[in-house]
């Protein structure tokens, strides 16, 4: 199948895929400046894939597509006034991409825009080639100038003219870097650890400044601010460092320690439907069949012209834009993945809904933030929501809610009725009826909706002017044929682009153990490669990630504004404790961690209270016990500290002898010897004067 914005290449050329139907194919070469929109026979362009002339390839303009420019910036003006002009015709498809209708189409936005064609074809040009959405009009003013190369100075210095300093300074030339790379390597990259103060001194002397020099000698000099500048730009922190430290030290020291109504619908995949309801029906927990874990929350994703169900989600999320998300992604992934995980084996062809659509429709609650700017703006998916106390205007998801309930009420335990509970004599508490876990109310929902899809018949289907008479009114009847006879408008960009991209995404911490996010630490090769752990680190100390809420083993960096950028960084080992848990999961364990450090503080305080205390009584009741002195006689103490410290410590050893004496004395016993002689018996008295024995010196002061 060819969808819109699907990109190929063709020989030499690099095409996109504008329109198709099943006899024809519009498509665009990205690359010429001069490209207007060609038309092929659909059967031509089979064959060529088929014959591998024609491959599809990643888009080489995904980063344009998925770049947002700055908010009050001069591209952002751009943008809006190219979309304002051509928004009106770029969905006239096919008509705007022949020659003839378009003419008549340009010639009423010229008329009403007072724009010149040439303005107006570049614009439509940009739109075609760079994604076919509002990005895509954007300023390139990313492209001005010379990015990453250096500029070449020969008569006069860069930079602001002195008003204050004598002199018009130089310019860096070539020779002038030369020399500031030998005196850098020789002052600032080495274990010699010199101050830049002395590497400047140094530079001026090998550039040849007089000494002693005088204050005029330095007016056309190399300036401090010049010299900084270069020694910044041209050396890494990593590099700096290791040269100033040494390898062994910096690997000891310094190295990361990381441990609408069907009227207004064309076809498939036009507007999707989305909202969410509380299940009437009591769950079980898996683990424990025991305990009744509440009801579940159910998304469906309904797609306005057929009215497949095109996605859902079955959770114990309460509804917000996490579990919206779940049902989204669920509506763009192949849904016979999807019901094996639920032992459930189905062909494509039962459930083929695939791919993000045109337009959403959904509450505000969920359809707000970041989120609708990434699919609006990169996605080109239009988000619109419903006002407060008008689930009328979905009025086909909701709906679907009440049939579908309907259908499962017979076959379910813990059924919620309309009976209070415990207000009638005998009433029943249905809640205690469940008996379904999580899993199994999913698996019978999800044959509920095959069943919708590919045997229903809507009876109220208000069918359009185009569509057979005879064709009958099911979802997956009618998808099938609006794929087939009308604009194909389902996008099918890479999955895990949208999801990531979709996820909640907030600040992280850059400090030396890694990217700090929520207690953990995460790292990436990426940023170890750019010096982000470094001790001495001097770049931003806040980057944006994105993470997921049902995982905290990976979060994923955002490197820059581009929605199509991003790289996962994993959790360290430091931070193990907390692997393989939820985000959820993980606040409980901070909270409680800090109600613990909360009570130890208060232990710890109370210790060093008490400790303050114990030290303070020793010191009073030692200065009781201590006699006063005059001024002589404190002069005598100080003479006779080694003969003191003698006399001490012998008294010391006769209380540990007399102590090991006591405890070794029991009763002898009589003793006959076998030989008749008395043996001499040993002393092992401890000797007096040790000092005899470990020959110590007489002096022991």
């Amino acid at each position: 199948m060819f969808m819109p914005n699907d990109v190929y290449i063709w020989e030499t050329k690099q095409i996109r895929i504008l329109w198709s139907n099943p006899q024809a194919i519009f498509w665009i070469d990205i690359n010429d400046d001069r490209a207007l929109p060609q038309i092929i026979s659909r059967s031509e362009f089979e064959h060529l894939l088929a014959r591998a002339d024609l491959k599809p390839i990643v888009d080489p303009y995904i980063n344009v597509s998925m770049t947002s420019p700055s908010e009050g910036s001069k591209a952002e003006v751009v943008q809006k006034n190219a979309w304002a002009a051509i928004k009106g015709v770029v969905k006239s498809e096919p008509e705007i991409y022949q020659r003839k209708t378009r003419g008549l189409l340009l010639s009423l936005v010229l008329e009403e825009t007072k724009i010149t064609k040439q303005t107006v074809y570049r614009w439509l040009r940009r739109y075609w080639q760079f994604g076919m959405c509002e990005n895509a009009l954007s300023g390139r003013y990313d492209l001005c100038g010379g990015l990453g190369k250096s500029k070449k100075f020969e008569s006069k210095r860069n930079g602001r003219i002195r008003t204050r300093s004598q002199g018009e300074g130089i310019p860096i030339s070539d020779q002038i870097k030369a020399l500031f790379r030998v005196v850098i390597v020789k002052t600032l990259l080495n274990e010699n650890k010199y101050d830049f103060d002395y590497a400047y001194n140094q530079l001026l002397i090998s550039y040849g400044v007089k000494i002693p020099a005088t204050p005029e000698d330095l007016i056309n000099v190399p300036t401090e601010r010049q010299f900084k500048y270069f020694y910044q730009k041209e050396y890494s922190s990593i590099e700096v460092t290791k040269k100033r430290e040494g390898e062994i030290n910096y690997l000891k020291d310094f190295s990361p320690s990381l441990g609408t109504s069907t009227a207004e619908v064309p076809g498939p995949g036009y507007l999707y439907q989305i909202d969410a309801t509380i299940a009437d029906v009591y769950l079980v927990s898996e683990q424990d069949r025991t305990e009744i874990i509440g009801r579940p929350t159910m998304y469906f994703v309904v797609d306005v012209f057929s009215r497949a169900i095109v996605g859902m989600y079955i959770g114990l999320e309460n509804a917000s834009w996490v579990s919206a998300l779940e049902a989204l992604s669920n509506a763009m992934a192949n849904k016979t993945t999807f019901c094996a995980e639920y032992d459930i084996d189905i062909t494509p062809d039962l459930w083929p809904m695939q791919g993000l659509p045109e337009h959403i429709i959904g509450d505000k609650g969920e359809m707000l933030g970041r989120h609708v700017e990434v699919l609006s703006k990169s996605f080109h998916v239009e988000i619109q929501n419903t006002p407060a106390y008008r689930a009328d205007w979905k009025g086909i998801v909701e709906r679907y809610f009440r049939t579908i309930q309907t259908k499962m009420k017979p076959f379910v335990e813990g059924y919620v009725t309309k009976n209070p509970i415990g207000k009638k004599r005998h009433g029943n508490d249905y809640r205690q009826d469940g008996i379904l876990t999580l899993k199994e109310f999913t698996k019978m929902i999800i044959k509920i909706v095959l069943h919708y899809n590919n045997d229903h018949v809507v009876s109220t289907y208000d069918i359009d002017s185009g569509v057979p008479k005879d064709l009958p009114a099911n979802p997956l009847t009618l998808w099938n044929w609006g794929i087939e006879y009308r604009t194909g408008l389902l996008r099918r960009p890479d999955p895990d682009l949208v999801k990531i991209n979709l996820l909640p995404h907030t600040n992280a911490t850059v400090n030396e153990h890694g990217l700090k996010l929520f207690g953990c630490y995460y790292s990436c090769k990426q940023a170890l490669d750019w010096g982000w752990f470094e001790e001495n680190y001097r770049g931003p100390k806040t980057v944006t990630v994105a993470y997921d809420l049902y995982s905290t083993n990976v979060i994923y960096l955002r490197p820059s504004n581009s929605y199509s950028e991003f790289i996962p960084a994993n959790l360290t080992s430091r931070s193990r404790a907390f692997a393989d848990i939820t985000i959820w999961e993980l606040w409980v364990i901070q909270d409680l961690r800090l109600d613990v450090a909360a009570t130890s503080k208060l232990k710890k305080r109370s210790g060093s209270v008490n400790l303050v205390s114990d030290l303070q009584k020793i010191k009073e009741d030692s200065k009781q016990h201590q006699p006063t002195y005059t001024k002589s006689e404190k002069a005598k103490r100080a003479n006779g500290i080694a003969e003191n410290k003698r006399n001490e410590r012998q008294v010391e050893r006769n209380k540990k002898t007399a102590d090991r004496t006591a405890l070794s004395a029991t009763p002898t016993a009589n003793v006959i010897l076998i030989h008749g002689t008395e043996l001499q018996k040993k002393s092992f008295k401890l000797p007096t004067r040790l000092k005899d024995l470990l020959k110590e010196e007489e002096s022991d002061g």
